[in-house]
């Protein structure tokens, strides 16, 4: 563990292997520095339809929070773990929680809704919800910034490409009008072990097929995507390194990754009637020059040409402009920064 305060700095060997862990030695480090605490922020990923906006915690708020545990069983518990280590360790600081999902909250109901019977979506809250909100609410606001104009004139295809999970949005008026991930973090683009878009009943014949419910979770959130389909790697880099080298199962699996993002690109495009700005952030999203290259090539028709060059030249720490002087939408490399989006909704509250 490594850590730095101000001048002070200090670095020792120690089990980290849990989110609560982890917590705990943060807040010893900081204990042990003076430093005294005003306010604690936790990202939340999935609120459900009970969060639609940043919450104070308390009691009754704890209780909602542990309803959400099951819609992000791979982020929600261990956030939930490390909000009982604050509420122990330092009792008396407020603790906000922020939800990645509120930046969707305000979606329209057609792009909500899932063909299946009202009853039972309204039972068990089978509606789209969205995440990446914080990257979504950082990236979007930076745009309006960036081309001096106010986000709510603005239409945007924002693409978070992680090495976890990755999602697109289409951002119209400054708020979300369609986003690839959906009821949980699934869906939607092809991730680096998320499976993505794929037909439901290959997940009713697992079943038929002797799957346990927790076996096929397993399967589609841990073991597909781009480690599935190339069973080499779940790192976008490696696996279009590996296919540049001859290997045909990665260069395929790249190909699935792109062409994805192409179609949810396209989908968004007509949503919006053209955009002003195709935005990458995230890891993959900065990184790979490759990817940006091959989705936003030959699509001129479209209104869309990338600049090679500044494309293949751009930072990964500083906003940059990848499109041509003709192209009539921008394209654009921003990093992101979910921290500063919490820090100023805690601000906000206190």
């Amino acid at each position: 563990m490594d850590w730095q305060i101000k001048n002070k700095a200090g670095s020792k060997t120690i089990d980290l292997s849990t989110h609560r862990l982890a917590a705990q030695q943060i807040i010893t480090v900081l204990k042990n520095n003076q430093i005294e605490i005003d306010a604690i922020g936790h990202r939340f990923v999935h609120g459900g339809s009970l969060f639609d906006r940043t919450v104070r915690i308390d009691g009754s708020t704890l209780e909602k929070l542990k309803q959400c545990l099951p819609f992000a069983p791979i982020h929600n518990p261990n956030s939930y773990s490390v909000i009982e280590v604050c509420l122990e360790q330092l009792p008396g600081v407020p603790q906000y929680a922020v939800f990645d999902t509120a930046f969707h909250s305000g979606m329209p109901e057609v792009s909500k809704q899932y063909a299946i019977p009202r009853e039972l979506a309204g039972k068990f809250g089978f509606y789209k919800v969205g995440f990446h909100g914080l990257s979504y609410q950082f990236v979007s606001s930076r745009m309006a910034v960036l081309l001096g104009e106010p986000l709510e004139t603005l239409k945007l295809i924002i693409c978070h490409l992680g090495t976890g999970g990755s999602s697109a949005v289409a951002v119209k008026d400054g708020k979300s009008l369609d986003t690839s991930m959906g009821y949980s973090p699934l869906s939607g683009l092809v991730m680096s072990t998320r499976c993505g878009d794929i037909d439901a009943e290959i997940v009713l014949e697992m079943i038929r097929k002797g799957y346990s419910p927790d076996e096929v979770s397993k399967i589609l959130n841990n073991e597909s995507g781009l480690i599935g389909l190339s069973g080499f790697s779940s790192n976008l880099k490696e696996v279009i390194d590996a296919g540049e080298k001859g290997n045909a199962i990665c260069q395929l699996a790249y190909e699935v990754y792109a062409h994805r993002l192409e179609m949810y690109l396209g989908a968004y495009t007509w949503l919006l009637n053209g955009a002003d700005a195709i935005v990458f952030t995230d890891e993959a999203g900065l990184k790979s020059w490759r990817l940006r290259e091959k989705v936003c090539s030959n699509v001129q028709n479209l209104g869309v040409e990338i600049d090679v060059n500044a494309n293949r030249r751009a930072p990964v720490d500083k906003a940059t402009l990848v499109s041509s002087a003709t192209s009539k939408t921008q394209i654009w490399v921003v990093p992101t920064d979910e921290e500063i989006v919490i820090f100023n909704e805690i601000v906000s509250q206190l």
